[in-house]
């Protein structure tokens, strides 16, 4: 067994004794989703060959296992791939929400209507906010670091600013927070005041209007000194940039603009930068309606094509999203019990870590059909073509997950008993202050 194959049995190892209860069903459920094609449901995984109990192991496990989620999150931060990528030395996470949704589930509490777009569609379910580290530049390839479930009680940016100070005490080494516009509020943006090593860099809507700072006081001026300057409307700034830059960015032109000493009506102490990203045609003019506006609460002397980099880069979690819930089956949990769906949330999130462990270790035998080199340089395998081949390598590799003891078959429930109907809950929706908040 080679270092790295040390370093992924290591982790198993860790994993297997961070479940407090249930932990060898649990880890075999693991092991199941990690090699899984497609999973219709949570008991589809016991027809996999990792999974050597019966299929009622399953919500068993899900029903009663136990994860110490403290020394968890530790574990995941301290078993980071070496070889994670960095931009101007910060290392890169992005936070984001992805809706479980349960519309026609009575029995189900906390539910609430959510809606992800002026004319999206609402959804009603639960809500659950991933924090990940961004991996692989030009990959979907995440490490997931923390999830937690939005109640009824929270929004997301509550939720979220609670994972960022959980993360900046997790090591001293500088980190960056990307997140989409919903998240450029008071209530996560203010955390940053007192973080050391973690700063913010958000998206800004075209219409938001920040302020500039005041200017200096003369000897003759009376009264409280001046919070705010003058305005600066994002979408039309009045006033030249502090900084401009034109480079290529992934084939294409992009004008770079930045304007320093900015700040939150609501927030005067915390002053950033904000930065345009505006892609162009070959002839110059703007290739879309909108640039992207962005605002930066670290130093002022970090590149700008850096900072455009860090954000675009956010993306990749869009993508980790879709390939759980297409491929590991992240919302076919339909469970009443929330704690039952959020460790099917984690154990969806631990298969996915092992995937992206295990990547180089695997045997590449993506298809003929597949692309295995861009520009001369070997595509790196996407999660998809690691799952395809992690069976073979997990059989060899072996678990520390004791192999299943028969108990024999059931009693059943006594002659005559009738359980109670579950209760049922109403959808719960929040007010339109509550909601955009978040």
């Amino acid at each position: 067994m080679n270092e790295k194959s040390l370093i992924i049995s290591q982790f198993r190892h860790e994993v297997y004794r961070r479940f407090e209860q249930r932990a060898d069903a649990v880890l075999d459920l693991v092991d199941g989703l990690t090699t899984a094609m497609a999973v219709e449901s949570p008991v589809a995984v016991s027809e996999s060959p990792l999974f050597r109990r019966r299929f009622s192991s399953v919500y068993d496990a899900l029903d009663h296992g136990r994860l110490d989620l403290f020394w968890l999150r530790k574990l995941l931060n301290r078993h980071q791939p070496e070889a994670a990528e960095t931009i101007a030395g910060y290392e890169v996470y992005a936070a984001d929400c992805t809706e479980d949704e349960h519309t026609e589930a009575e029995t189900l509490p906390d539910r609430h209507q959510t809606r992800k777009g002026r004319f999206a569609p609402k959804i009603i379910g639960h809500r659950y906010s991933w924090l990940s580290r961004l991996v692989q530049w030009r990959t979907s390839w995440c490490m997931p670091q923390d999830i937690e479930r939005v109640t009824t009680a929270s929004t997301d940016s509550q939720v979220a600013a609670d994972q960022v100070k959980q993360l900046d005490k997790q090591s001293d080494r500088l980190k960056v927070v990307v997140a989409d516009s919903l998240y450029s509020n008071v209530i996560f943006l203010s955390i940053f005041l007192t973080l050391q090593t973690v700063f913010a860099l958000v998206r800004l809507r075209s219409n938001r209007v920040l302020y500039e700072e005041p200017p200096p006081r003369t000897g003759e001026e009376k009264g409280r000194p001046r919070t705010h300057g003058d305005k600066f409307d994002v979408g039309q700034p009045k006033r030249q940039p502090d900084r401009c830059q034109a480079i290529t960015f992934l084939e294409q032109a992009v004008h770079l603009r930045a304007w320093h000493d900015l700040h939150f009506r609501q927030l005067p102490a915390l002053v950033g930068l904000v930065l345009c990203i505006e892609f162009l045609k070959a002839d110059g003019t703007p290739r879309f309606k909108r640039p992207i506006y962005l605002f930066w609460t670290g130093p002022a002397t970090v590149a700008l094509e850096d900072l455009c980099r860090m954000y675009l880069w956010r993306f990749a979690i869009e993508h980790m999203f879709r390939f759980l819930k297409q491929h590991m089956g992240l919302s076919t949990s339909r469970s009443p019990d929330p704690a039952h769906n959020a460790l099917w949330m984690w154990c969806c999130a631990l298969a996915y870590c092992q995937l992206l462990l295990i990547r180089q270790e695997v045997a590449d035998q993506r298809p003929p059909w597949h692309a295995r080199s861009v520009n001369g340089q070997t595509r790196p395998l996407t999660p998809r073509q690691v799952q395809r081949v992690a069976l073979p390598f997990l059989l060899e590799l072996g678990t520390p997950a004791c192999p299943p003891q028969p108990a024999g078959k059931g009693h059943g429930r006594s002659l005559g008993h009738r359980p109670k109907p579950r209760p049922r809950y109403s959808v719960v929706r929040k007010g339109k202050a509550q909601a955009q908040s978040g």
